[in-house]
């Protein structure tokens, strides 16, 4: 038994770091508009590994202060002070635009946390905050911000991002019950599957746009029927409302994340652009 939990353990936090690596690597490409060189591909993933390890222990924090307030044990203020430091020590080397944007998904994760006592929709709030890895990741590859690629991207991150949180808050529905926190799955409740659908098929829509503005051919036609056809997979999954149908649903949008970055750099991976 613990073997198992010690298993799912691994792959959450997996998953969790996939939810902000990936959107970051779709930005790098982005950006900057070919494959990135090594050493700006390592920096930004240790960026992201870092700001996920320093969002992983204020999150552990807020729900032992914030959520179970008769705890009195001390808060671990020089961890997260060193999490912090090492975070942005990575991302200044990256340019200032990528630690401002690296601030700004913090500070909204933050507002989650401190309003998810009170509001049904915290999860889209740290899907904004979430997306924020894309307009990062494309300053990081030197793409100009003032490009229509890196919003239709960040907007197509809070749509994939809002589908994959609202698995996460069904999933641990029960929990949130107990904590008396509110969430996105509580306000549609059996009706959450098909907005998760919704929001997951607009993600998909807003990624056809962006391989149209990229030229990105079929390698992106290729990648939305894969990704499609793991939506579908992923309905599937859900529809017994099961604890470990959820869990394998949530998961499977790792796969879908990496459909959809082979969709964005398969063009310049194997150097025969569209013509």
């Amino acid at each position: 038994m613990s073997t198992n939990r010690s298993r799912r353990r691994r792959l959450s936090s997996l998953a969790s770091l996939g939810l902000i690596g990936l959107p970051g690597l779709w930005g790098l490409w982005l950006g900057r508009g070919g494959t990135p060189d090594p050493g700006r591909l390592l920096l930004l993933l240790a960026a992201l590994a870092l700001l996920r390890a320093l969002a992983w222990r204020v999150y552990a924090v807020a729900q032992d202060r914030l959520l179970r307030p008769d705890l009195r044990a001390p808060l671990p203020v020089r961890g997260v002070i060193l999490r912090a430091l090492a975070a942005f020590a990575v991302l200044l080397f990256s340019g200032g635009p990528v630690a401002l944007f690296a601030a700004s998904a913090l500070g909204l994760g933050g507002l989650y946390l401190l309003l998810r006592r009170y509001s049904f929709l915290g999860e889209l709030l740290l899907a904004l905050a979430l997306a924020l890895a894309v307009p990062l990741g494309f300053a990081a590859g030197g793409g100009a911000l003032s490009s229509k690629s890196a919003w239709l991207g960040y907007t197509a991150a809070t749509l994939w991002a809002s589908a994959v949180l609202m698995q996460h808050a069904a999933l641990h529905l029960p929990a949130h019950i107990k904590l008396g926190v509110k969430s996105i799955a509580m306000l549609f409740g059996r009706a959450d599957r098909w907005i998760i659908a919704l929001l997951q098929l607009l993600a998909l829509g807003a990624f056809a746009l962006l391989g149209e503005l990229e030229q990105s051919g079929i390698f992106m036609h290729i990648a939305l029927a894969a990704s499609l056809a793991l939506v579908l997979y992923q309905q599937t999954l859900m529809a017994g409302a099961s604890e470990k149908g959820n869990y394998r649903a949530w998961l499977n949008n790792l796969w879908l994340g990496l459909a959809l970055l082979c969709g964005i750099a398969f063009p310049y991976l194997c150097a025969c652009p569209p013509p």
